[in-house]
Order: C-alpha cells, then sequence, then structure tokens
C-alpha cells in the first residue's frame, strides 16, 4: 500500500470518528482499560475522549510544573487537556494533527473548556517546520506513530530529537506487533486505521529511537486487551443518526465538559470499522500495547 493511499484512509475514517457521535460510556470503558482515572476523566471535556487511546502515555511521562509538551497526534485533545493540568499554568501544550476535522473538534472543545496553556498545529507529525528546535521538554504520542506509513516513521523520531530540549523526554503509547502479521491482515484497512496493520515491531521502534540519538530506550509490554476495541457497549444497536446527519458542534455542547454527558451510542468512523470488520480476530494474538519511554542524548 502506497504511502497516499495510506494517509486518503486514515485521513477518511479519522474525519468520520472526529464528526460522528461517539458513545460516552465506551469511551471511557476505554480510557480506562489503557490507564486512566475516572478522576482524569471527569476533568476535561467529554468529547475530546473519541475511544482512541492504546496506553496512557503521561503515566510514564513524569510532567513538571512548567514544562513544554508537544502531543504528536493530538485528535480532539485528550491528553492535551490532561497534561495542561500536570504542567499548571506556568507550562503549555501544543497539540500536532493532521486532520483537520480532528483539529476543529479541539478547537471547539478548548472553546467550552478553562483551559489557556493549549495550542493546536495542523501538521504532519513527520515534519512541524512551525515549530523550533529545541522547544520541548516532553514529547507524547498515544496510538499514532503506527499509521504513519513505514518508511517515513524513522522520521516521527528524528522530528521529536530536533524538538526536545537536551535532556527532554519521549513518553508514547502505541501498538506493537508481537509476531508476523499475516498478509490478510496486513491488507486489512480497517485493522490499519485501526492501528494494528501497520505497526512496528519493538526491534524498529528502539532502532528508530536509537538512531535518531536517544538513550535509556525503553520499550515494554503493557498487556492490555486490544480485543476492547470490537465490543461494543450496544453491538446490535442502529447508529442514533442518519450518515451524514450529525452536527458534531452540537453534540460536543450536548455532550457537556464533565463524565456525565450524553449515553448515545453512535461511534463512527475507526470504532466502527474496527468492530464490524475485527470482531472475529483476537487481535491480541498478533499485537499489544506497549510503552515506549527516551530520552534525548
Amino acid at each position: 500500500m502506497d504511502p497516499d493511499s495510506i494517509y486518503d484512509q486514515v485521513h477518511a475514517r479519522y474525519s468520520a470518528s472526529a464528526l460522528s457521535a461517539t458513545s460516552p460510556n465506551h469511551a471511557k470503558a476505554i480510557a480506562q482499560a489503557f490507564g486512566y482515572s475516572a478522576e482524569e476523566l471527569c476533568s476535561i471535556p467529554t468529547a475530546s475522549n473519541l475511544g482512541l487511546s492504546c496506553g496512557n502515555p503521561l503515566a510514564i511521562a513524569s510532567l513538571q510544573d512548567g514544562e513544554t509538551v508537544i502531543d504528536l497526534g493530538c485528535g480532539a485533545g485528550f491528553d492535551v487537556f490532561l497534561a495542561a493540568k500536570r504542567v499548571t499554568s506556568r507550562g503549555k501544550v501544543i497539540g500536532v494533527d493532521i486532520n483537520q476535522d480532528m483539529l476543529s473538534k479541539a478547537h471547539h472543545n478548548a472553546s467550552k473548556s478553562q483551559t489557556t496553556n493549549i495550542s493546536f498545529i495542523h501538521s504532519n507529525i513527520t515534519s512541524i517546520p512551525s515549530l523550533p528546535p529545541l522547544i520541548a521538554d516532553v514529547i507524547i504520542s498515544n496510538c499514532v506513530i503506527n499509521l504513519v506509513p513505514a518508511a517515513e516513521k524513522p522520521l516521527v523520531f528524528q522530528e521529536m530529537y530536533r524538538l526536545l530540549k537536551p535532556g527532554g523526554r519521549v513518553a508514547v503509547s502505541d501498538i506493537l506487533v508481537r509476531k508476523e502479521l499475516s498478509g490478510e491482515l496486513r491488507r486489512n484497512m480497517a485493522a490499519y486505521v485501526g492501528c494494528v496493520a501497520g505497526a512496528g515491531t519493538k526491534e524498529e521502534y528502539e532502532g528508530w529511537l536509537g538512531e535518531a540519538g536517544f538513550r535509556d530506550v525503553l520499550v515494554v509490554d503493557a498487556g492490555c486487551d486490544l480485543n476492547l476495541y470490537t465490543r461494543g457497549e450496544n453491538e446490535e444497536g442502529a447508529c442514533c443518526e442518519e450518515e451524514g446527519s450529525y452536527d458534531a458542534d452540537a453534540a460536543t455542547k450536548d455532550e457537556g465538559l464533565s463524565c456525565c454527558g450524553s449515553t448515545q451510542s453512535c461511534d463512527g468512523g475507526v470504532a466502527e470499522d474496527m468492530r464490524r470488520d475485527l470482531r472475529d480476530i483476537d487481535l491480541n494474538e498478533w499485537a499489544g500495547s506497549f510503552k515506549i519511554f527516551a530520552v534525548k542524548g
């Protein structure tokens, strides 16, 4: 699959995720399964959590008061809002995403919150020319690097190195393969946009980080259940809106800014694709959620 086709498919399905209603209960269940607390989820805009995490990079980032953080592939702002609380008003968090629909949702979420130390940039995470070098103390990313075409993945780590200050930290949650994927699974687009078919290996990530100049590289299997993605909250239920009729801004407003938002179940895009096309596959056999940490040398 050529890179342009991959980007087109990823754009289309993640735009669908941004523009579709999300069941807060299902998104909350996924986030908690990957290490987020109920208190954390109640402290940020509900609409920022689309149920697309594969771990909690903040759990290994050790964020400090006043630090500058960059979130690569920030989506609707989920980890951005949480990181902003940890670095306080003396720090700042910059979310970067290639998908304009995701950024529109992130901006809308920000406009409804009291968070003032965040900003968002529209860019591919392989190169962010609008950001100067040596700007960040920490770079985080959550289930995004696997979506980058294989030939371009090393560029992500090189860009991280450029952006980090000396001694800066990388804290990433991502899906990596446990064994060679079957040809059928590699070609499955739902598996690709669902962060499995494009996943690299532990050895590849260690190599890319080392080649970029990082030290103290640690890549650890978190042992999480990936089959959670294919089990919907109301799998047999119909979508709550007709296709094309969903108003993302209105839904964001309806869902509110706490964990007690709407209970509608209408996940589209990536979540719907995975439940439909991957429900008969044991994802845990092929891949896992990994914690990735490194320090700029």
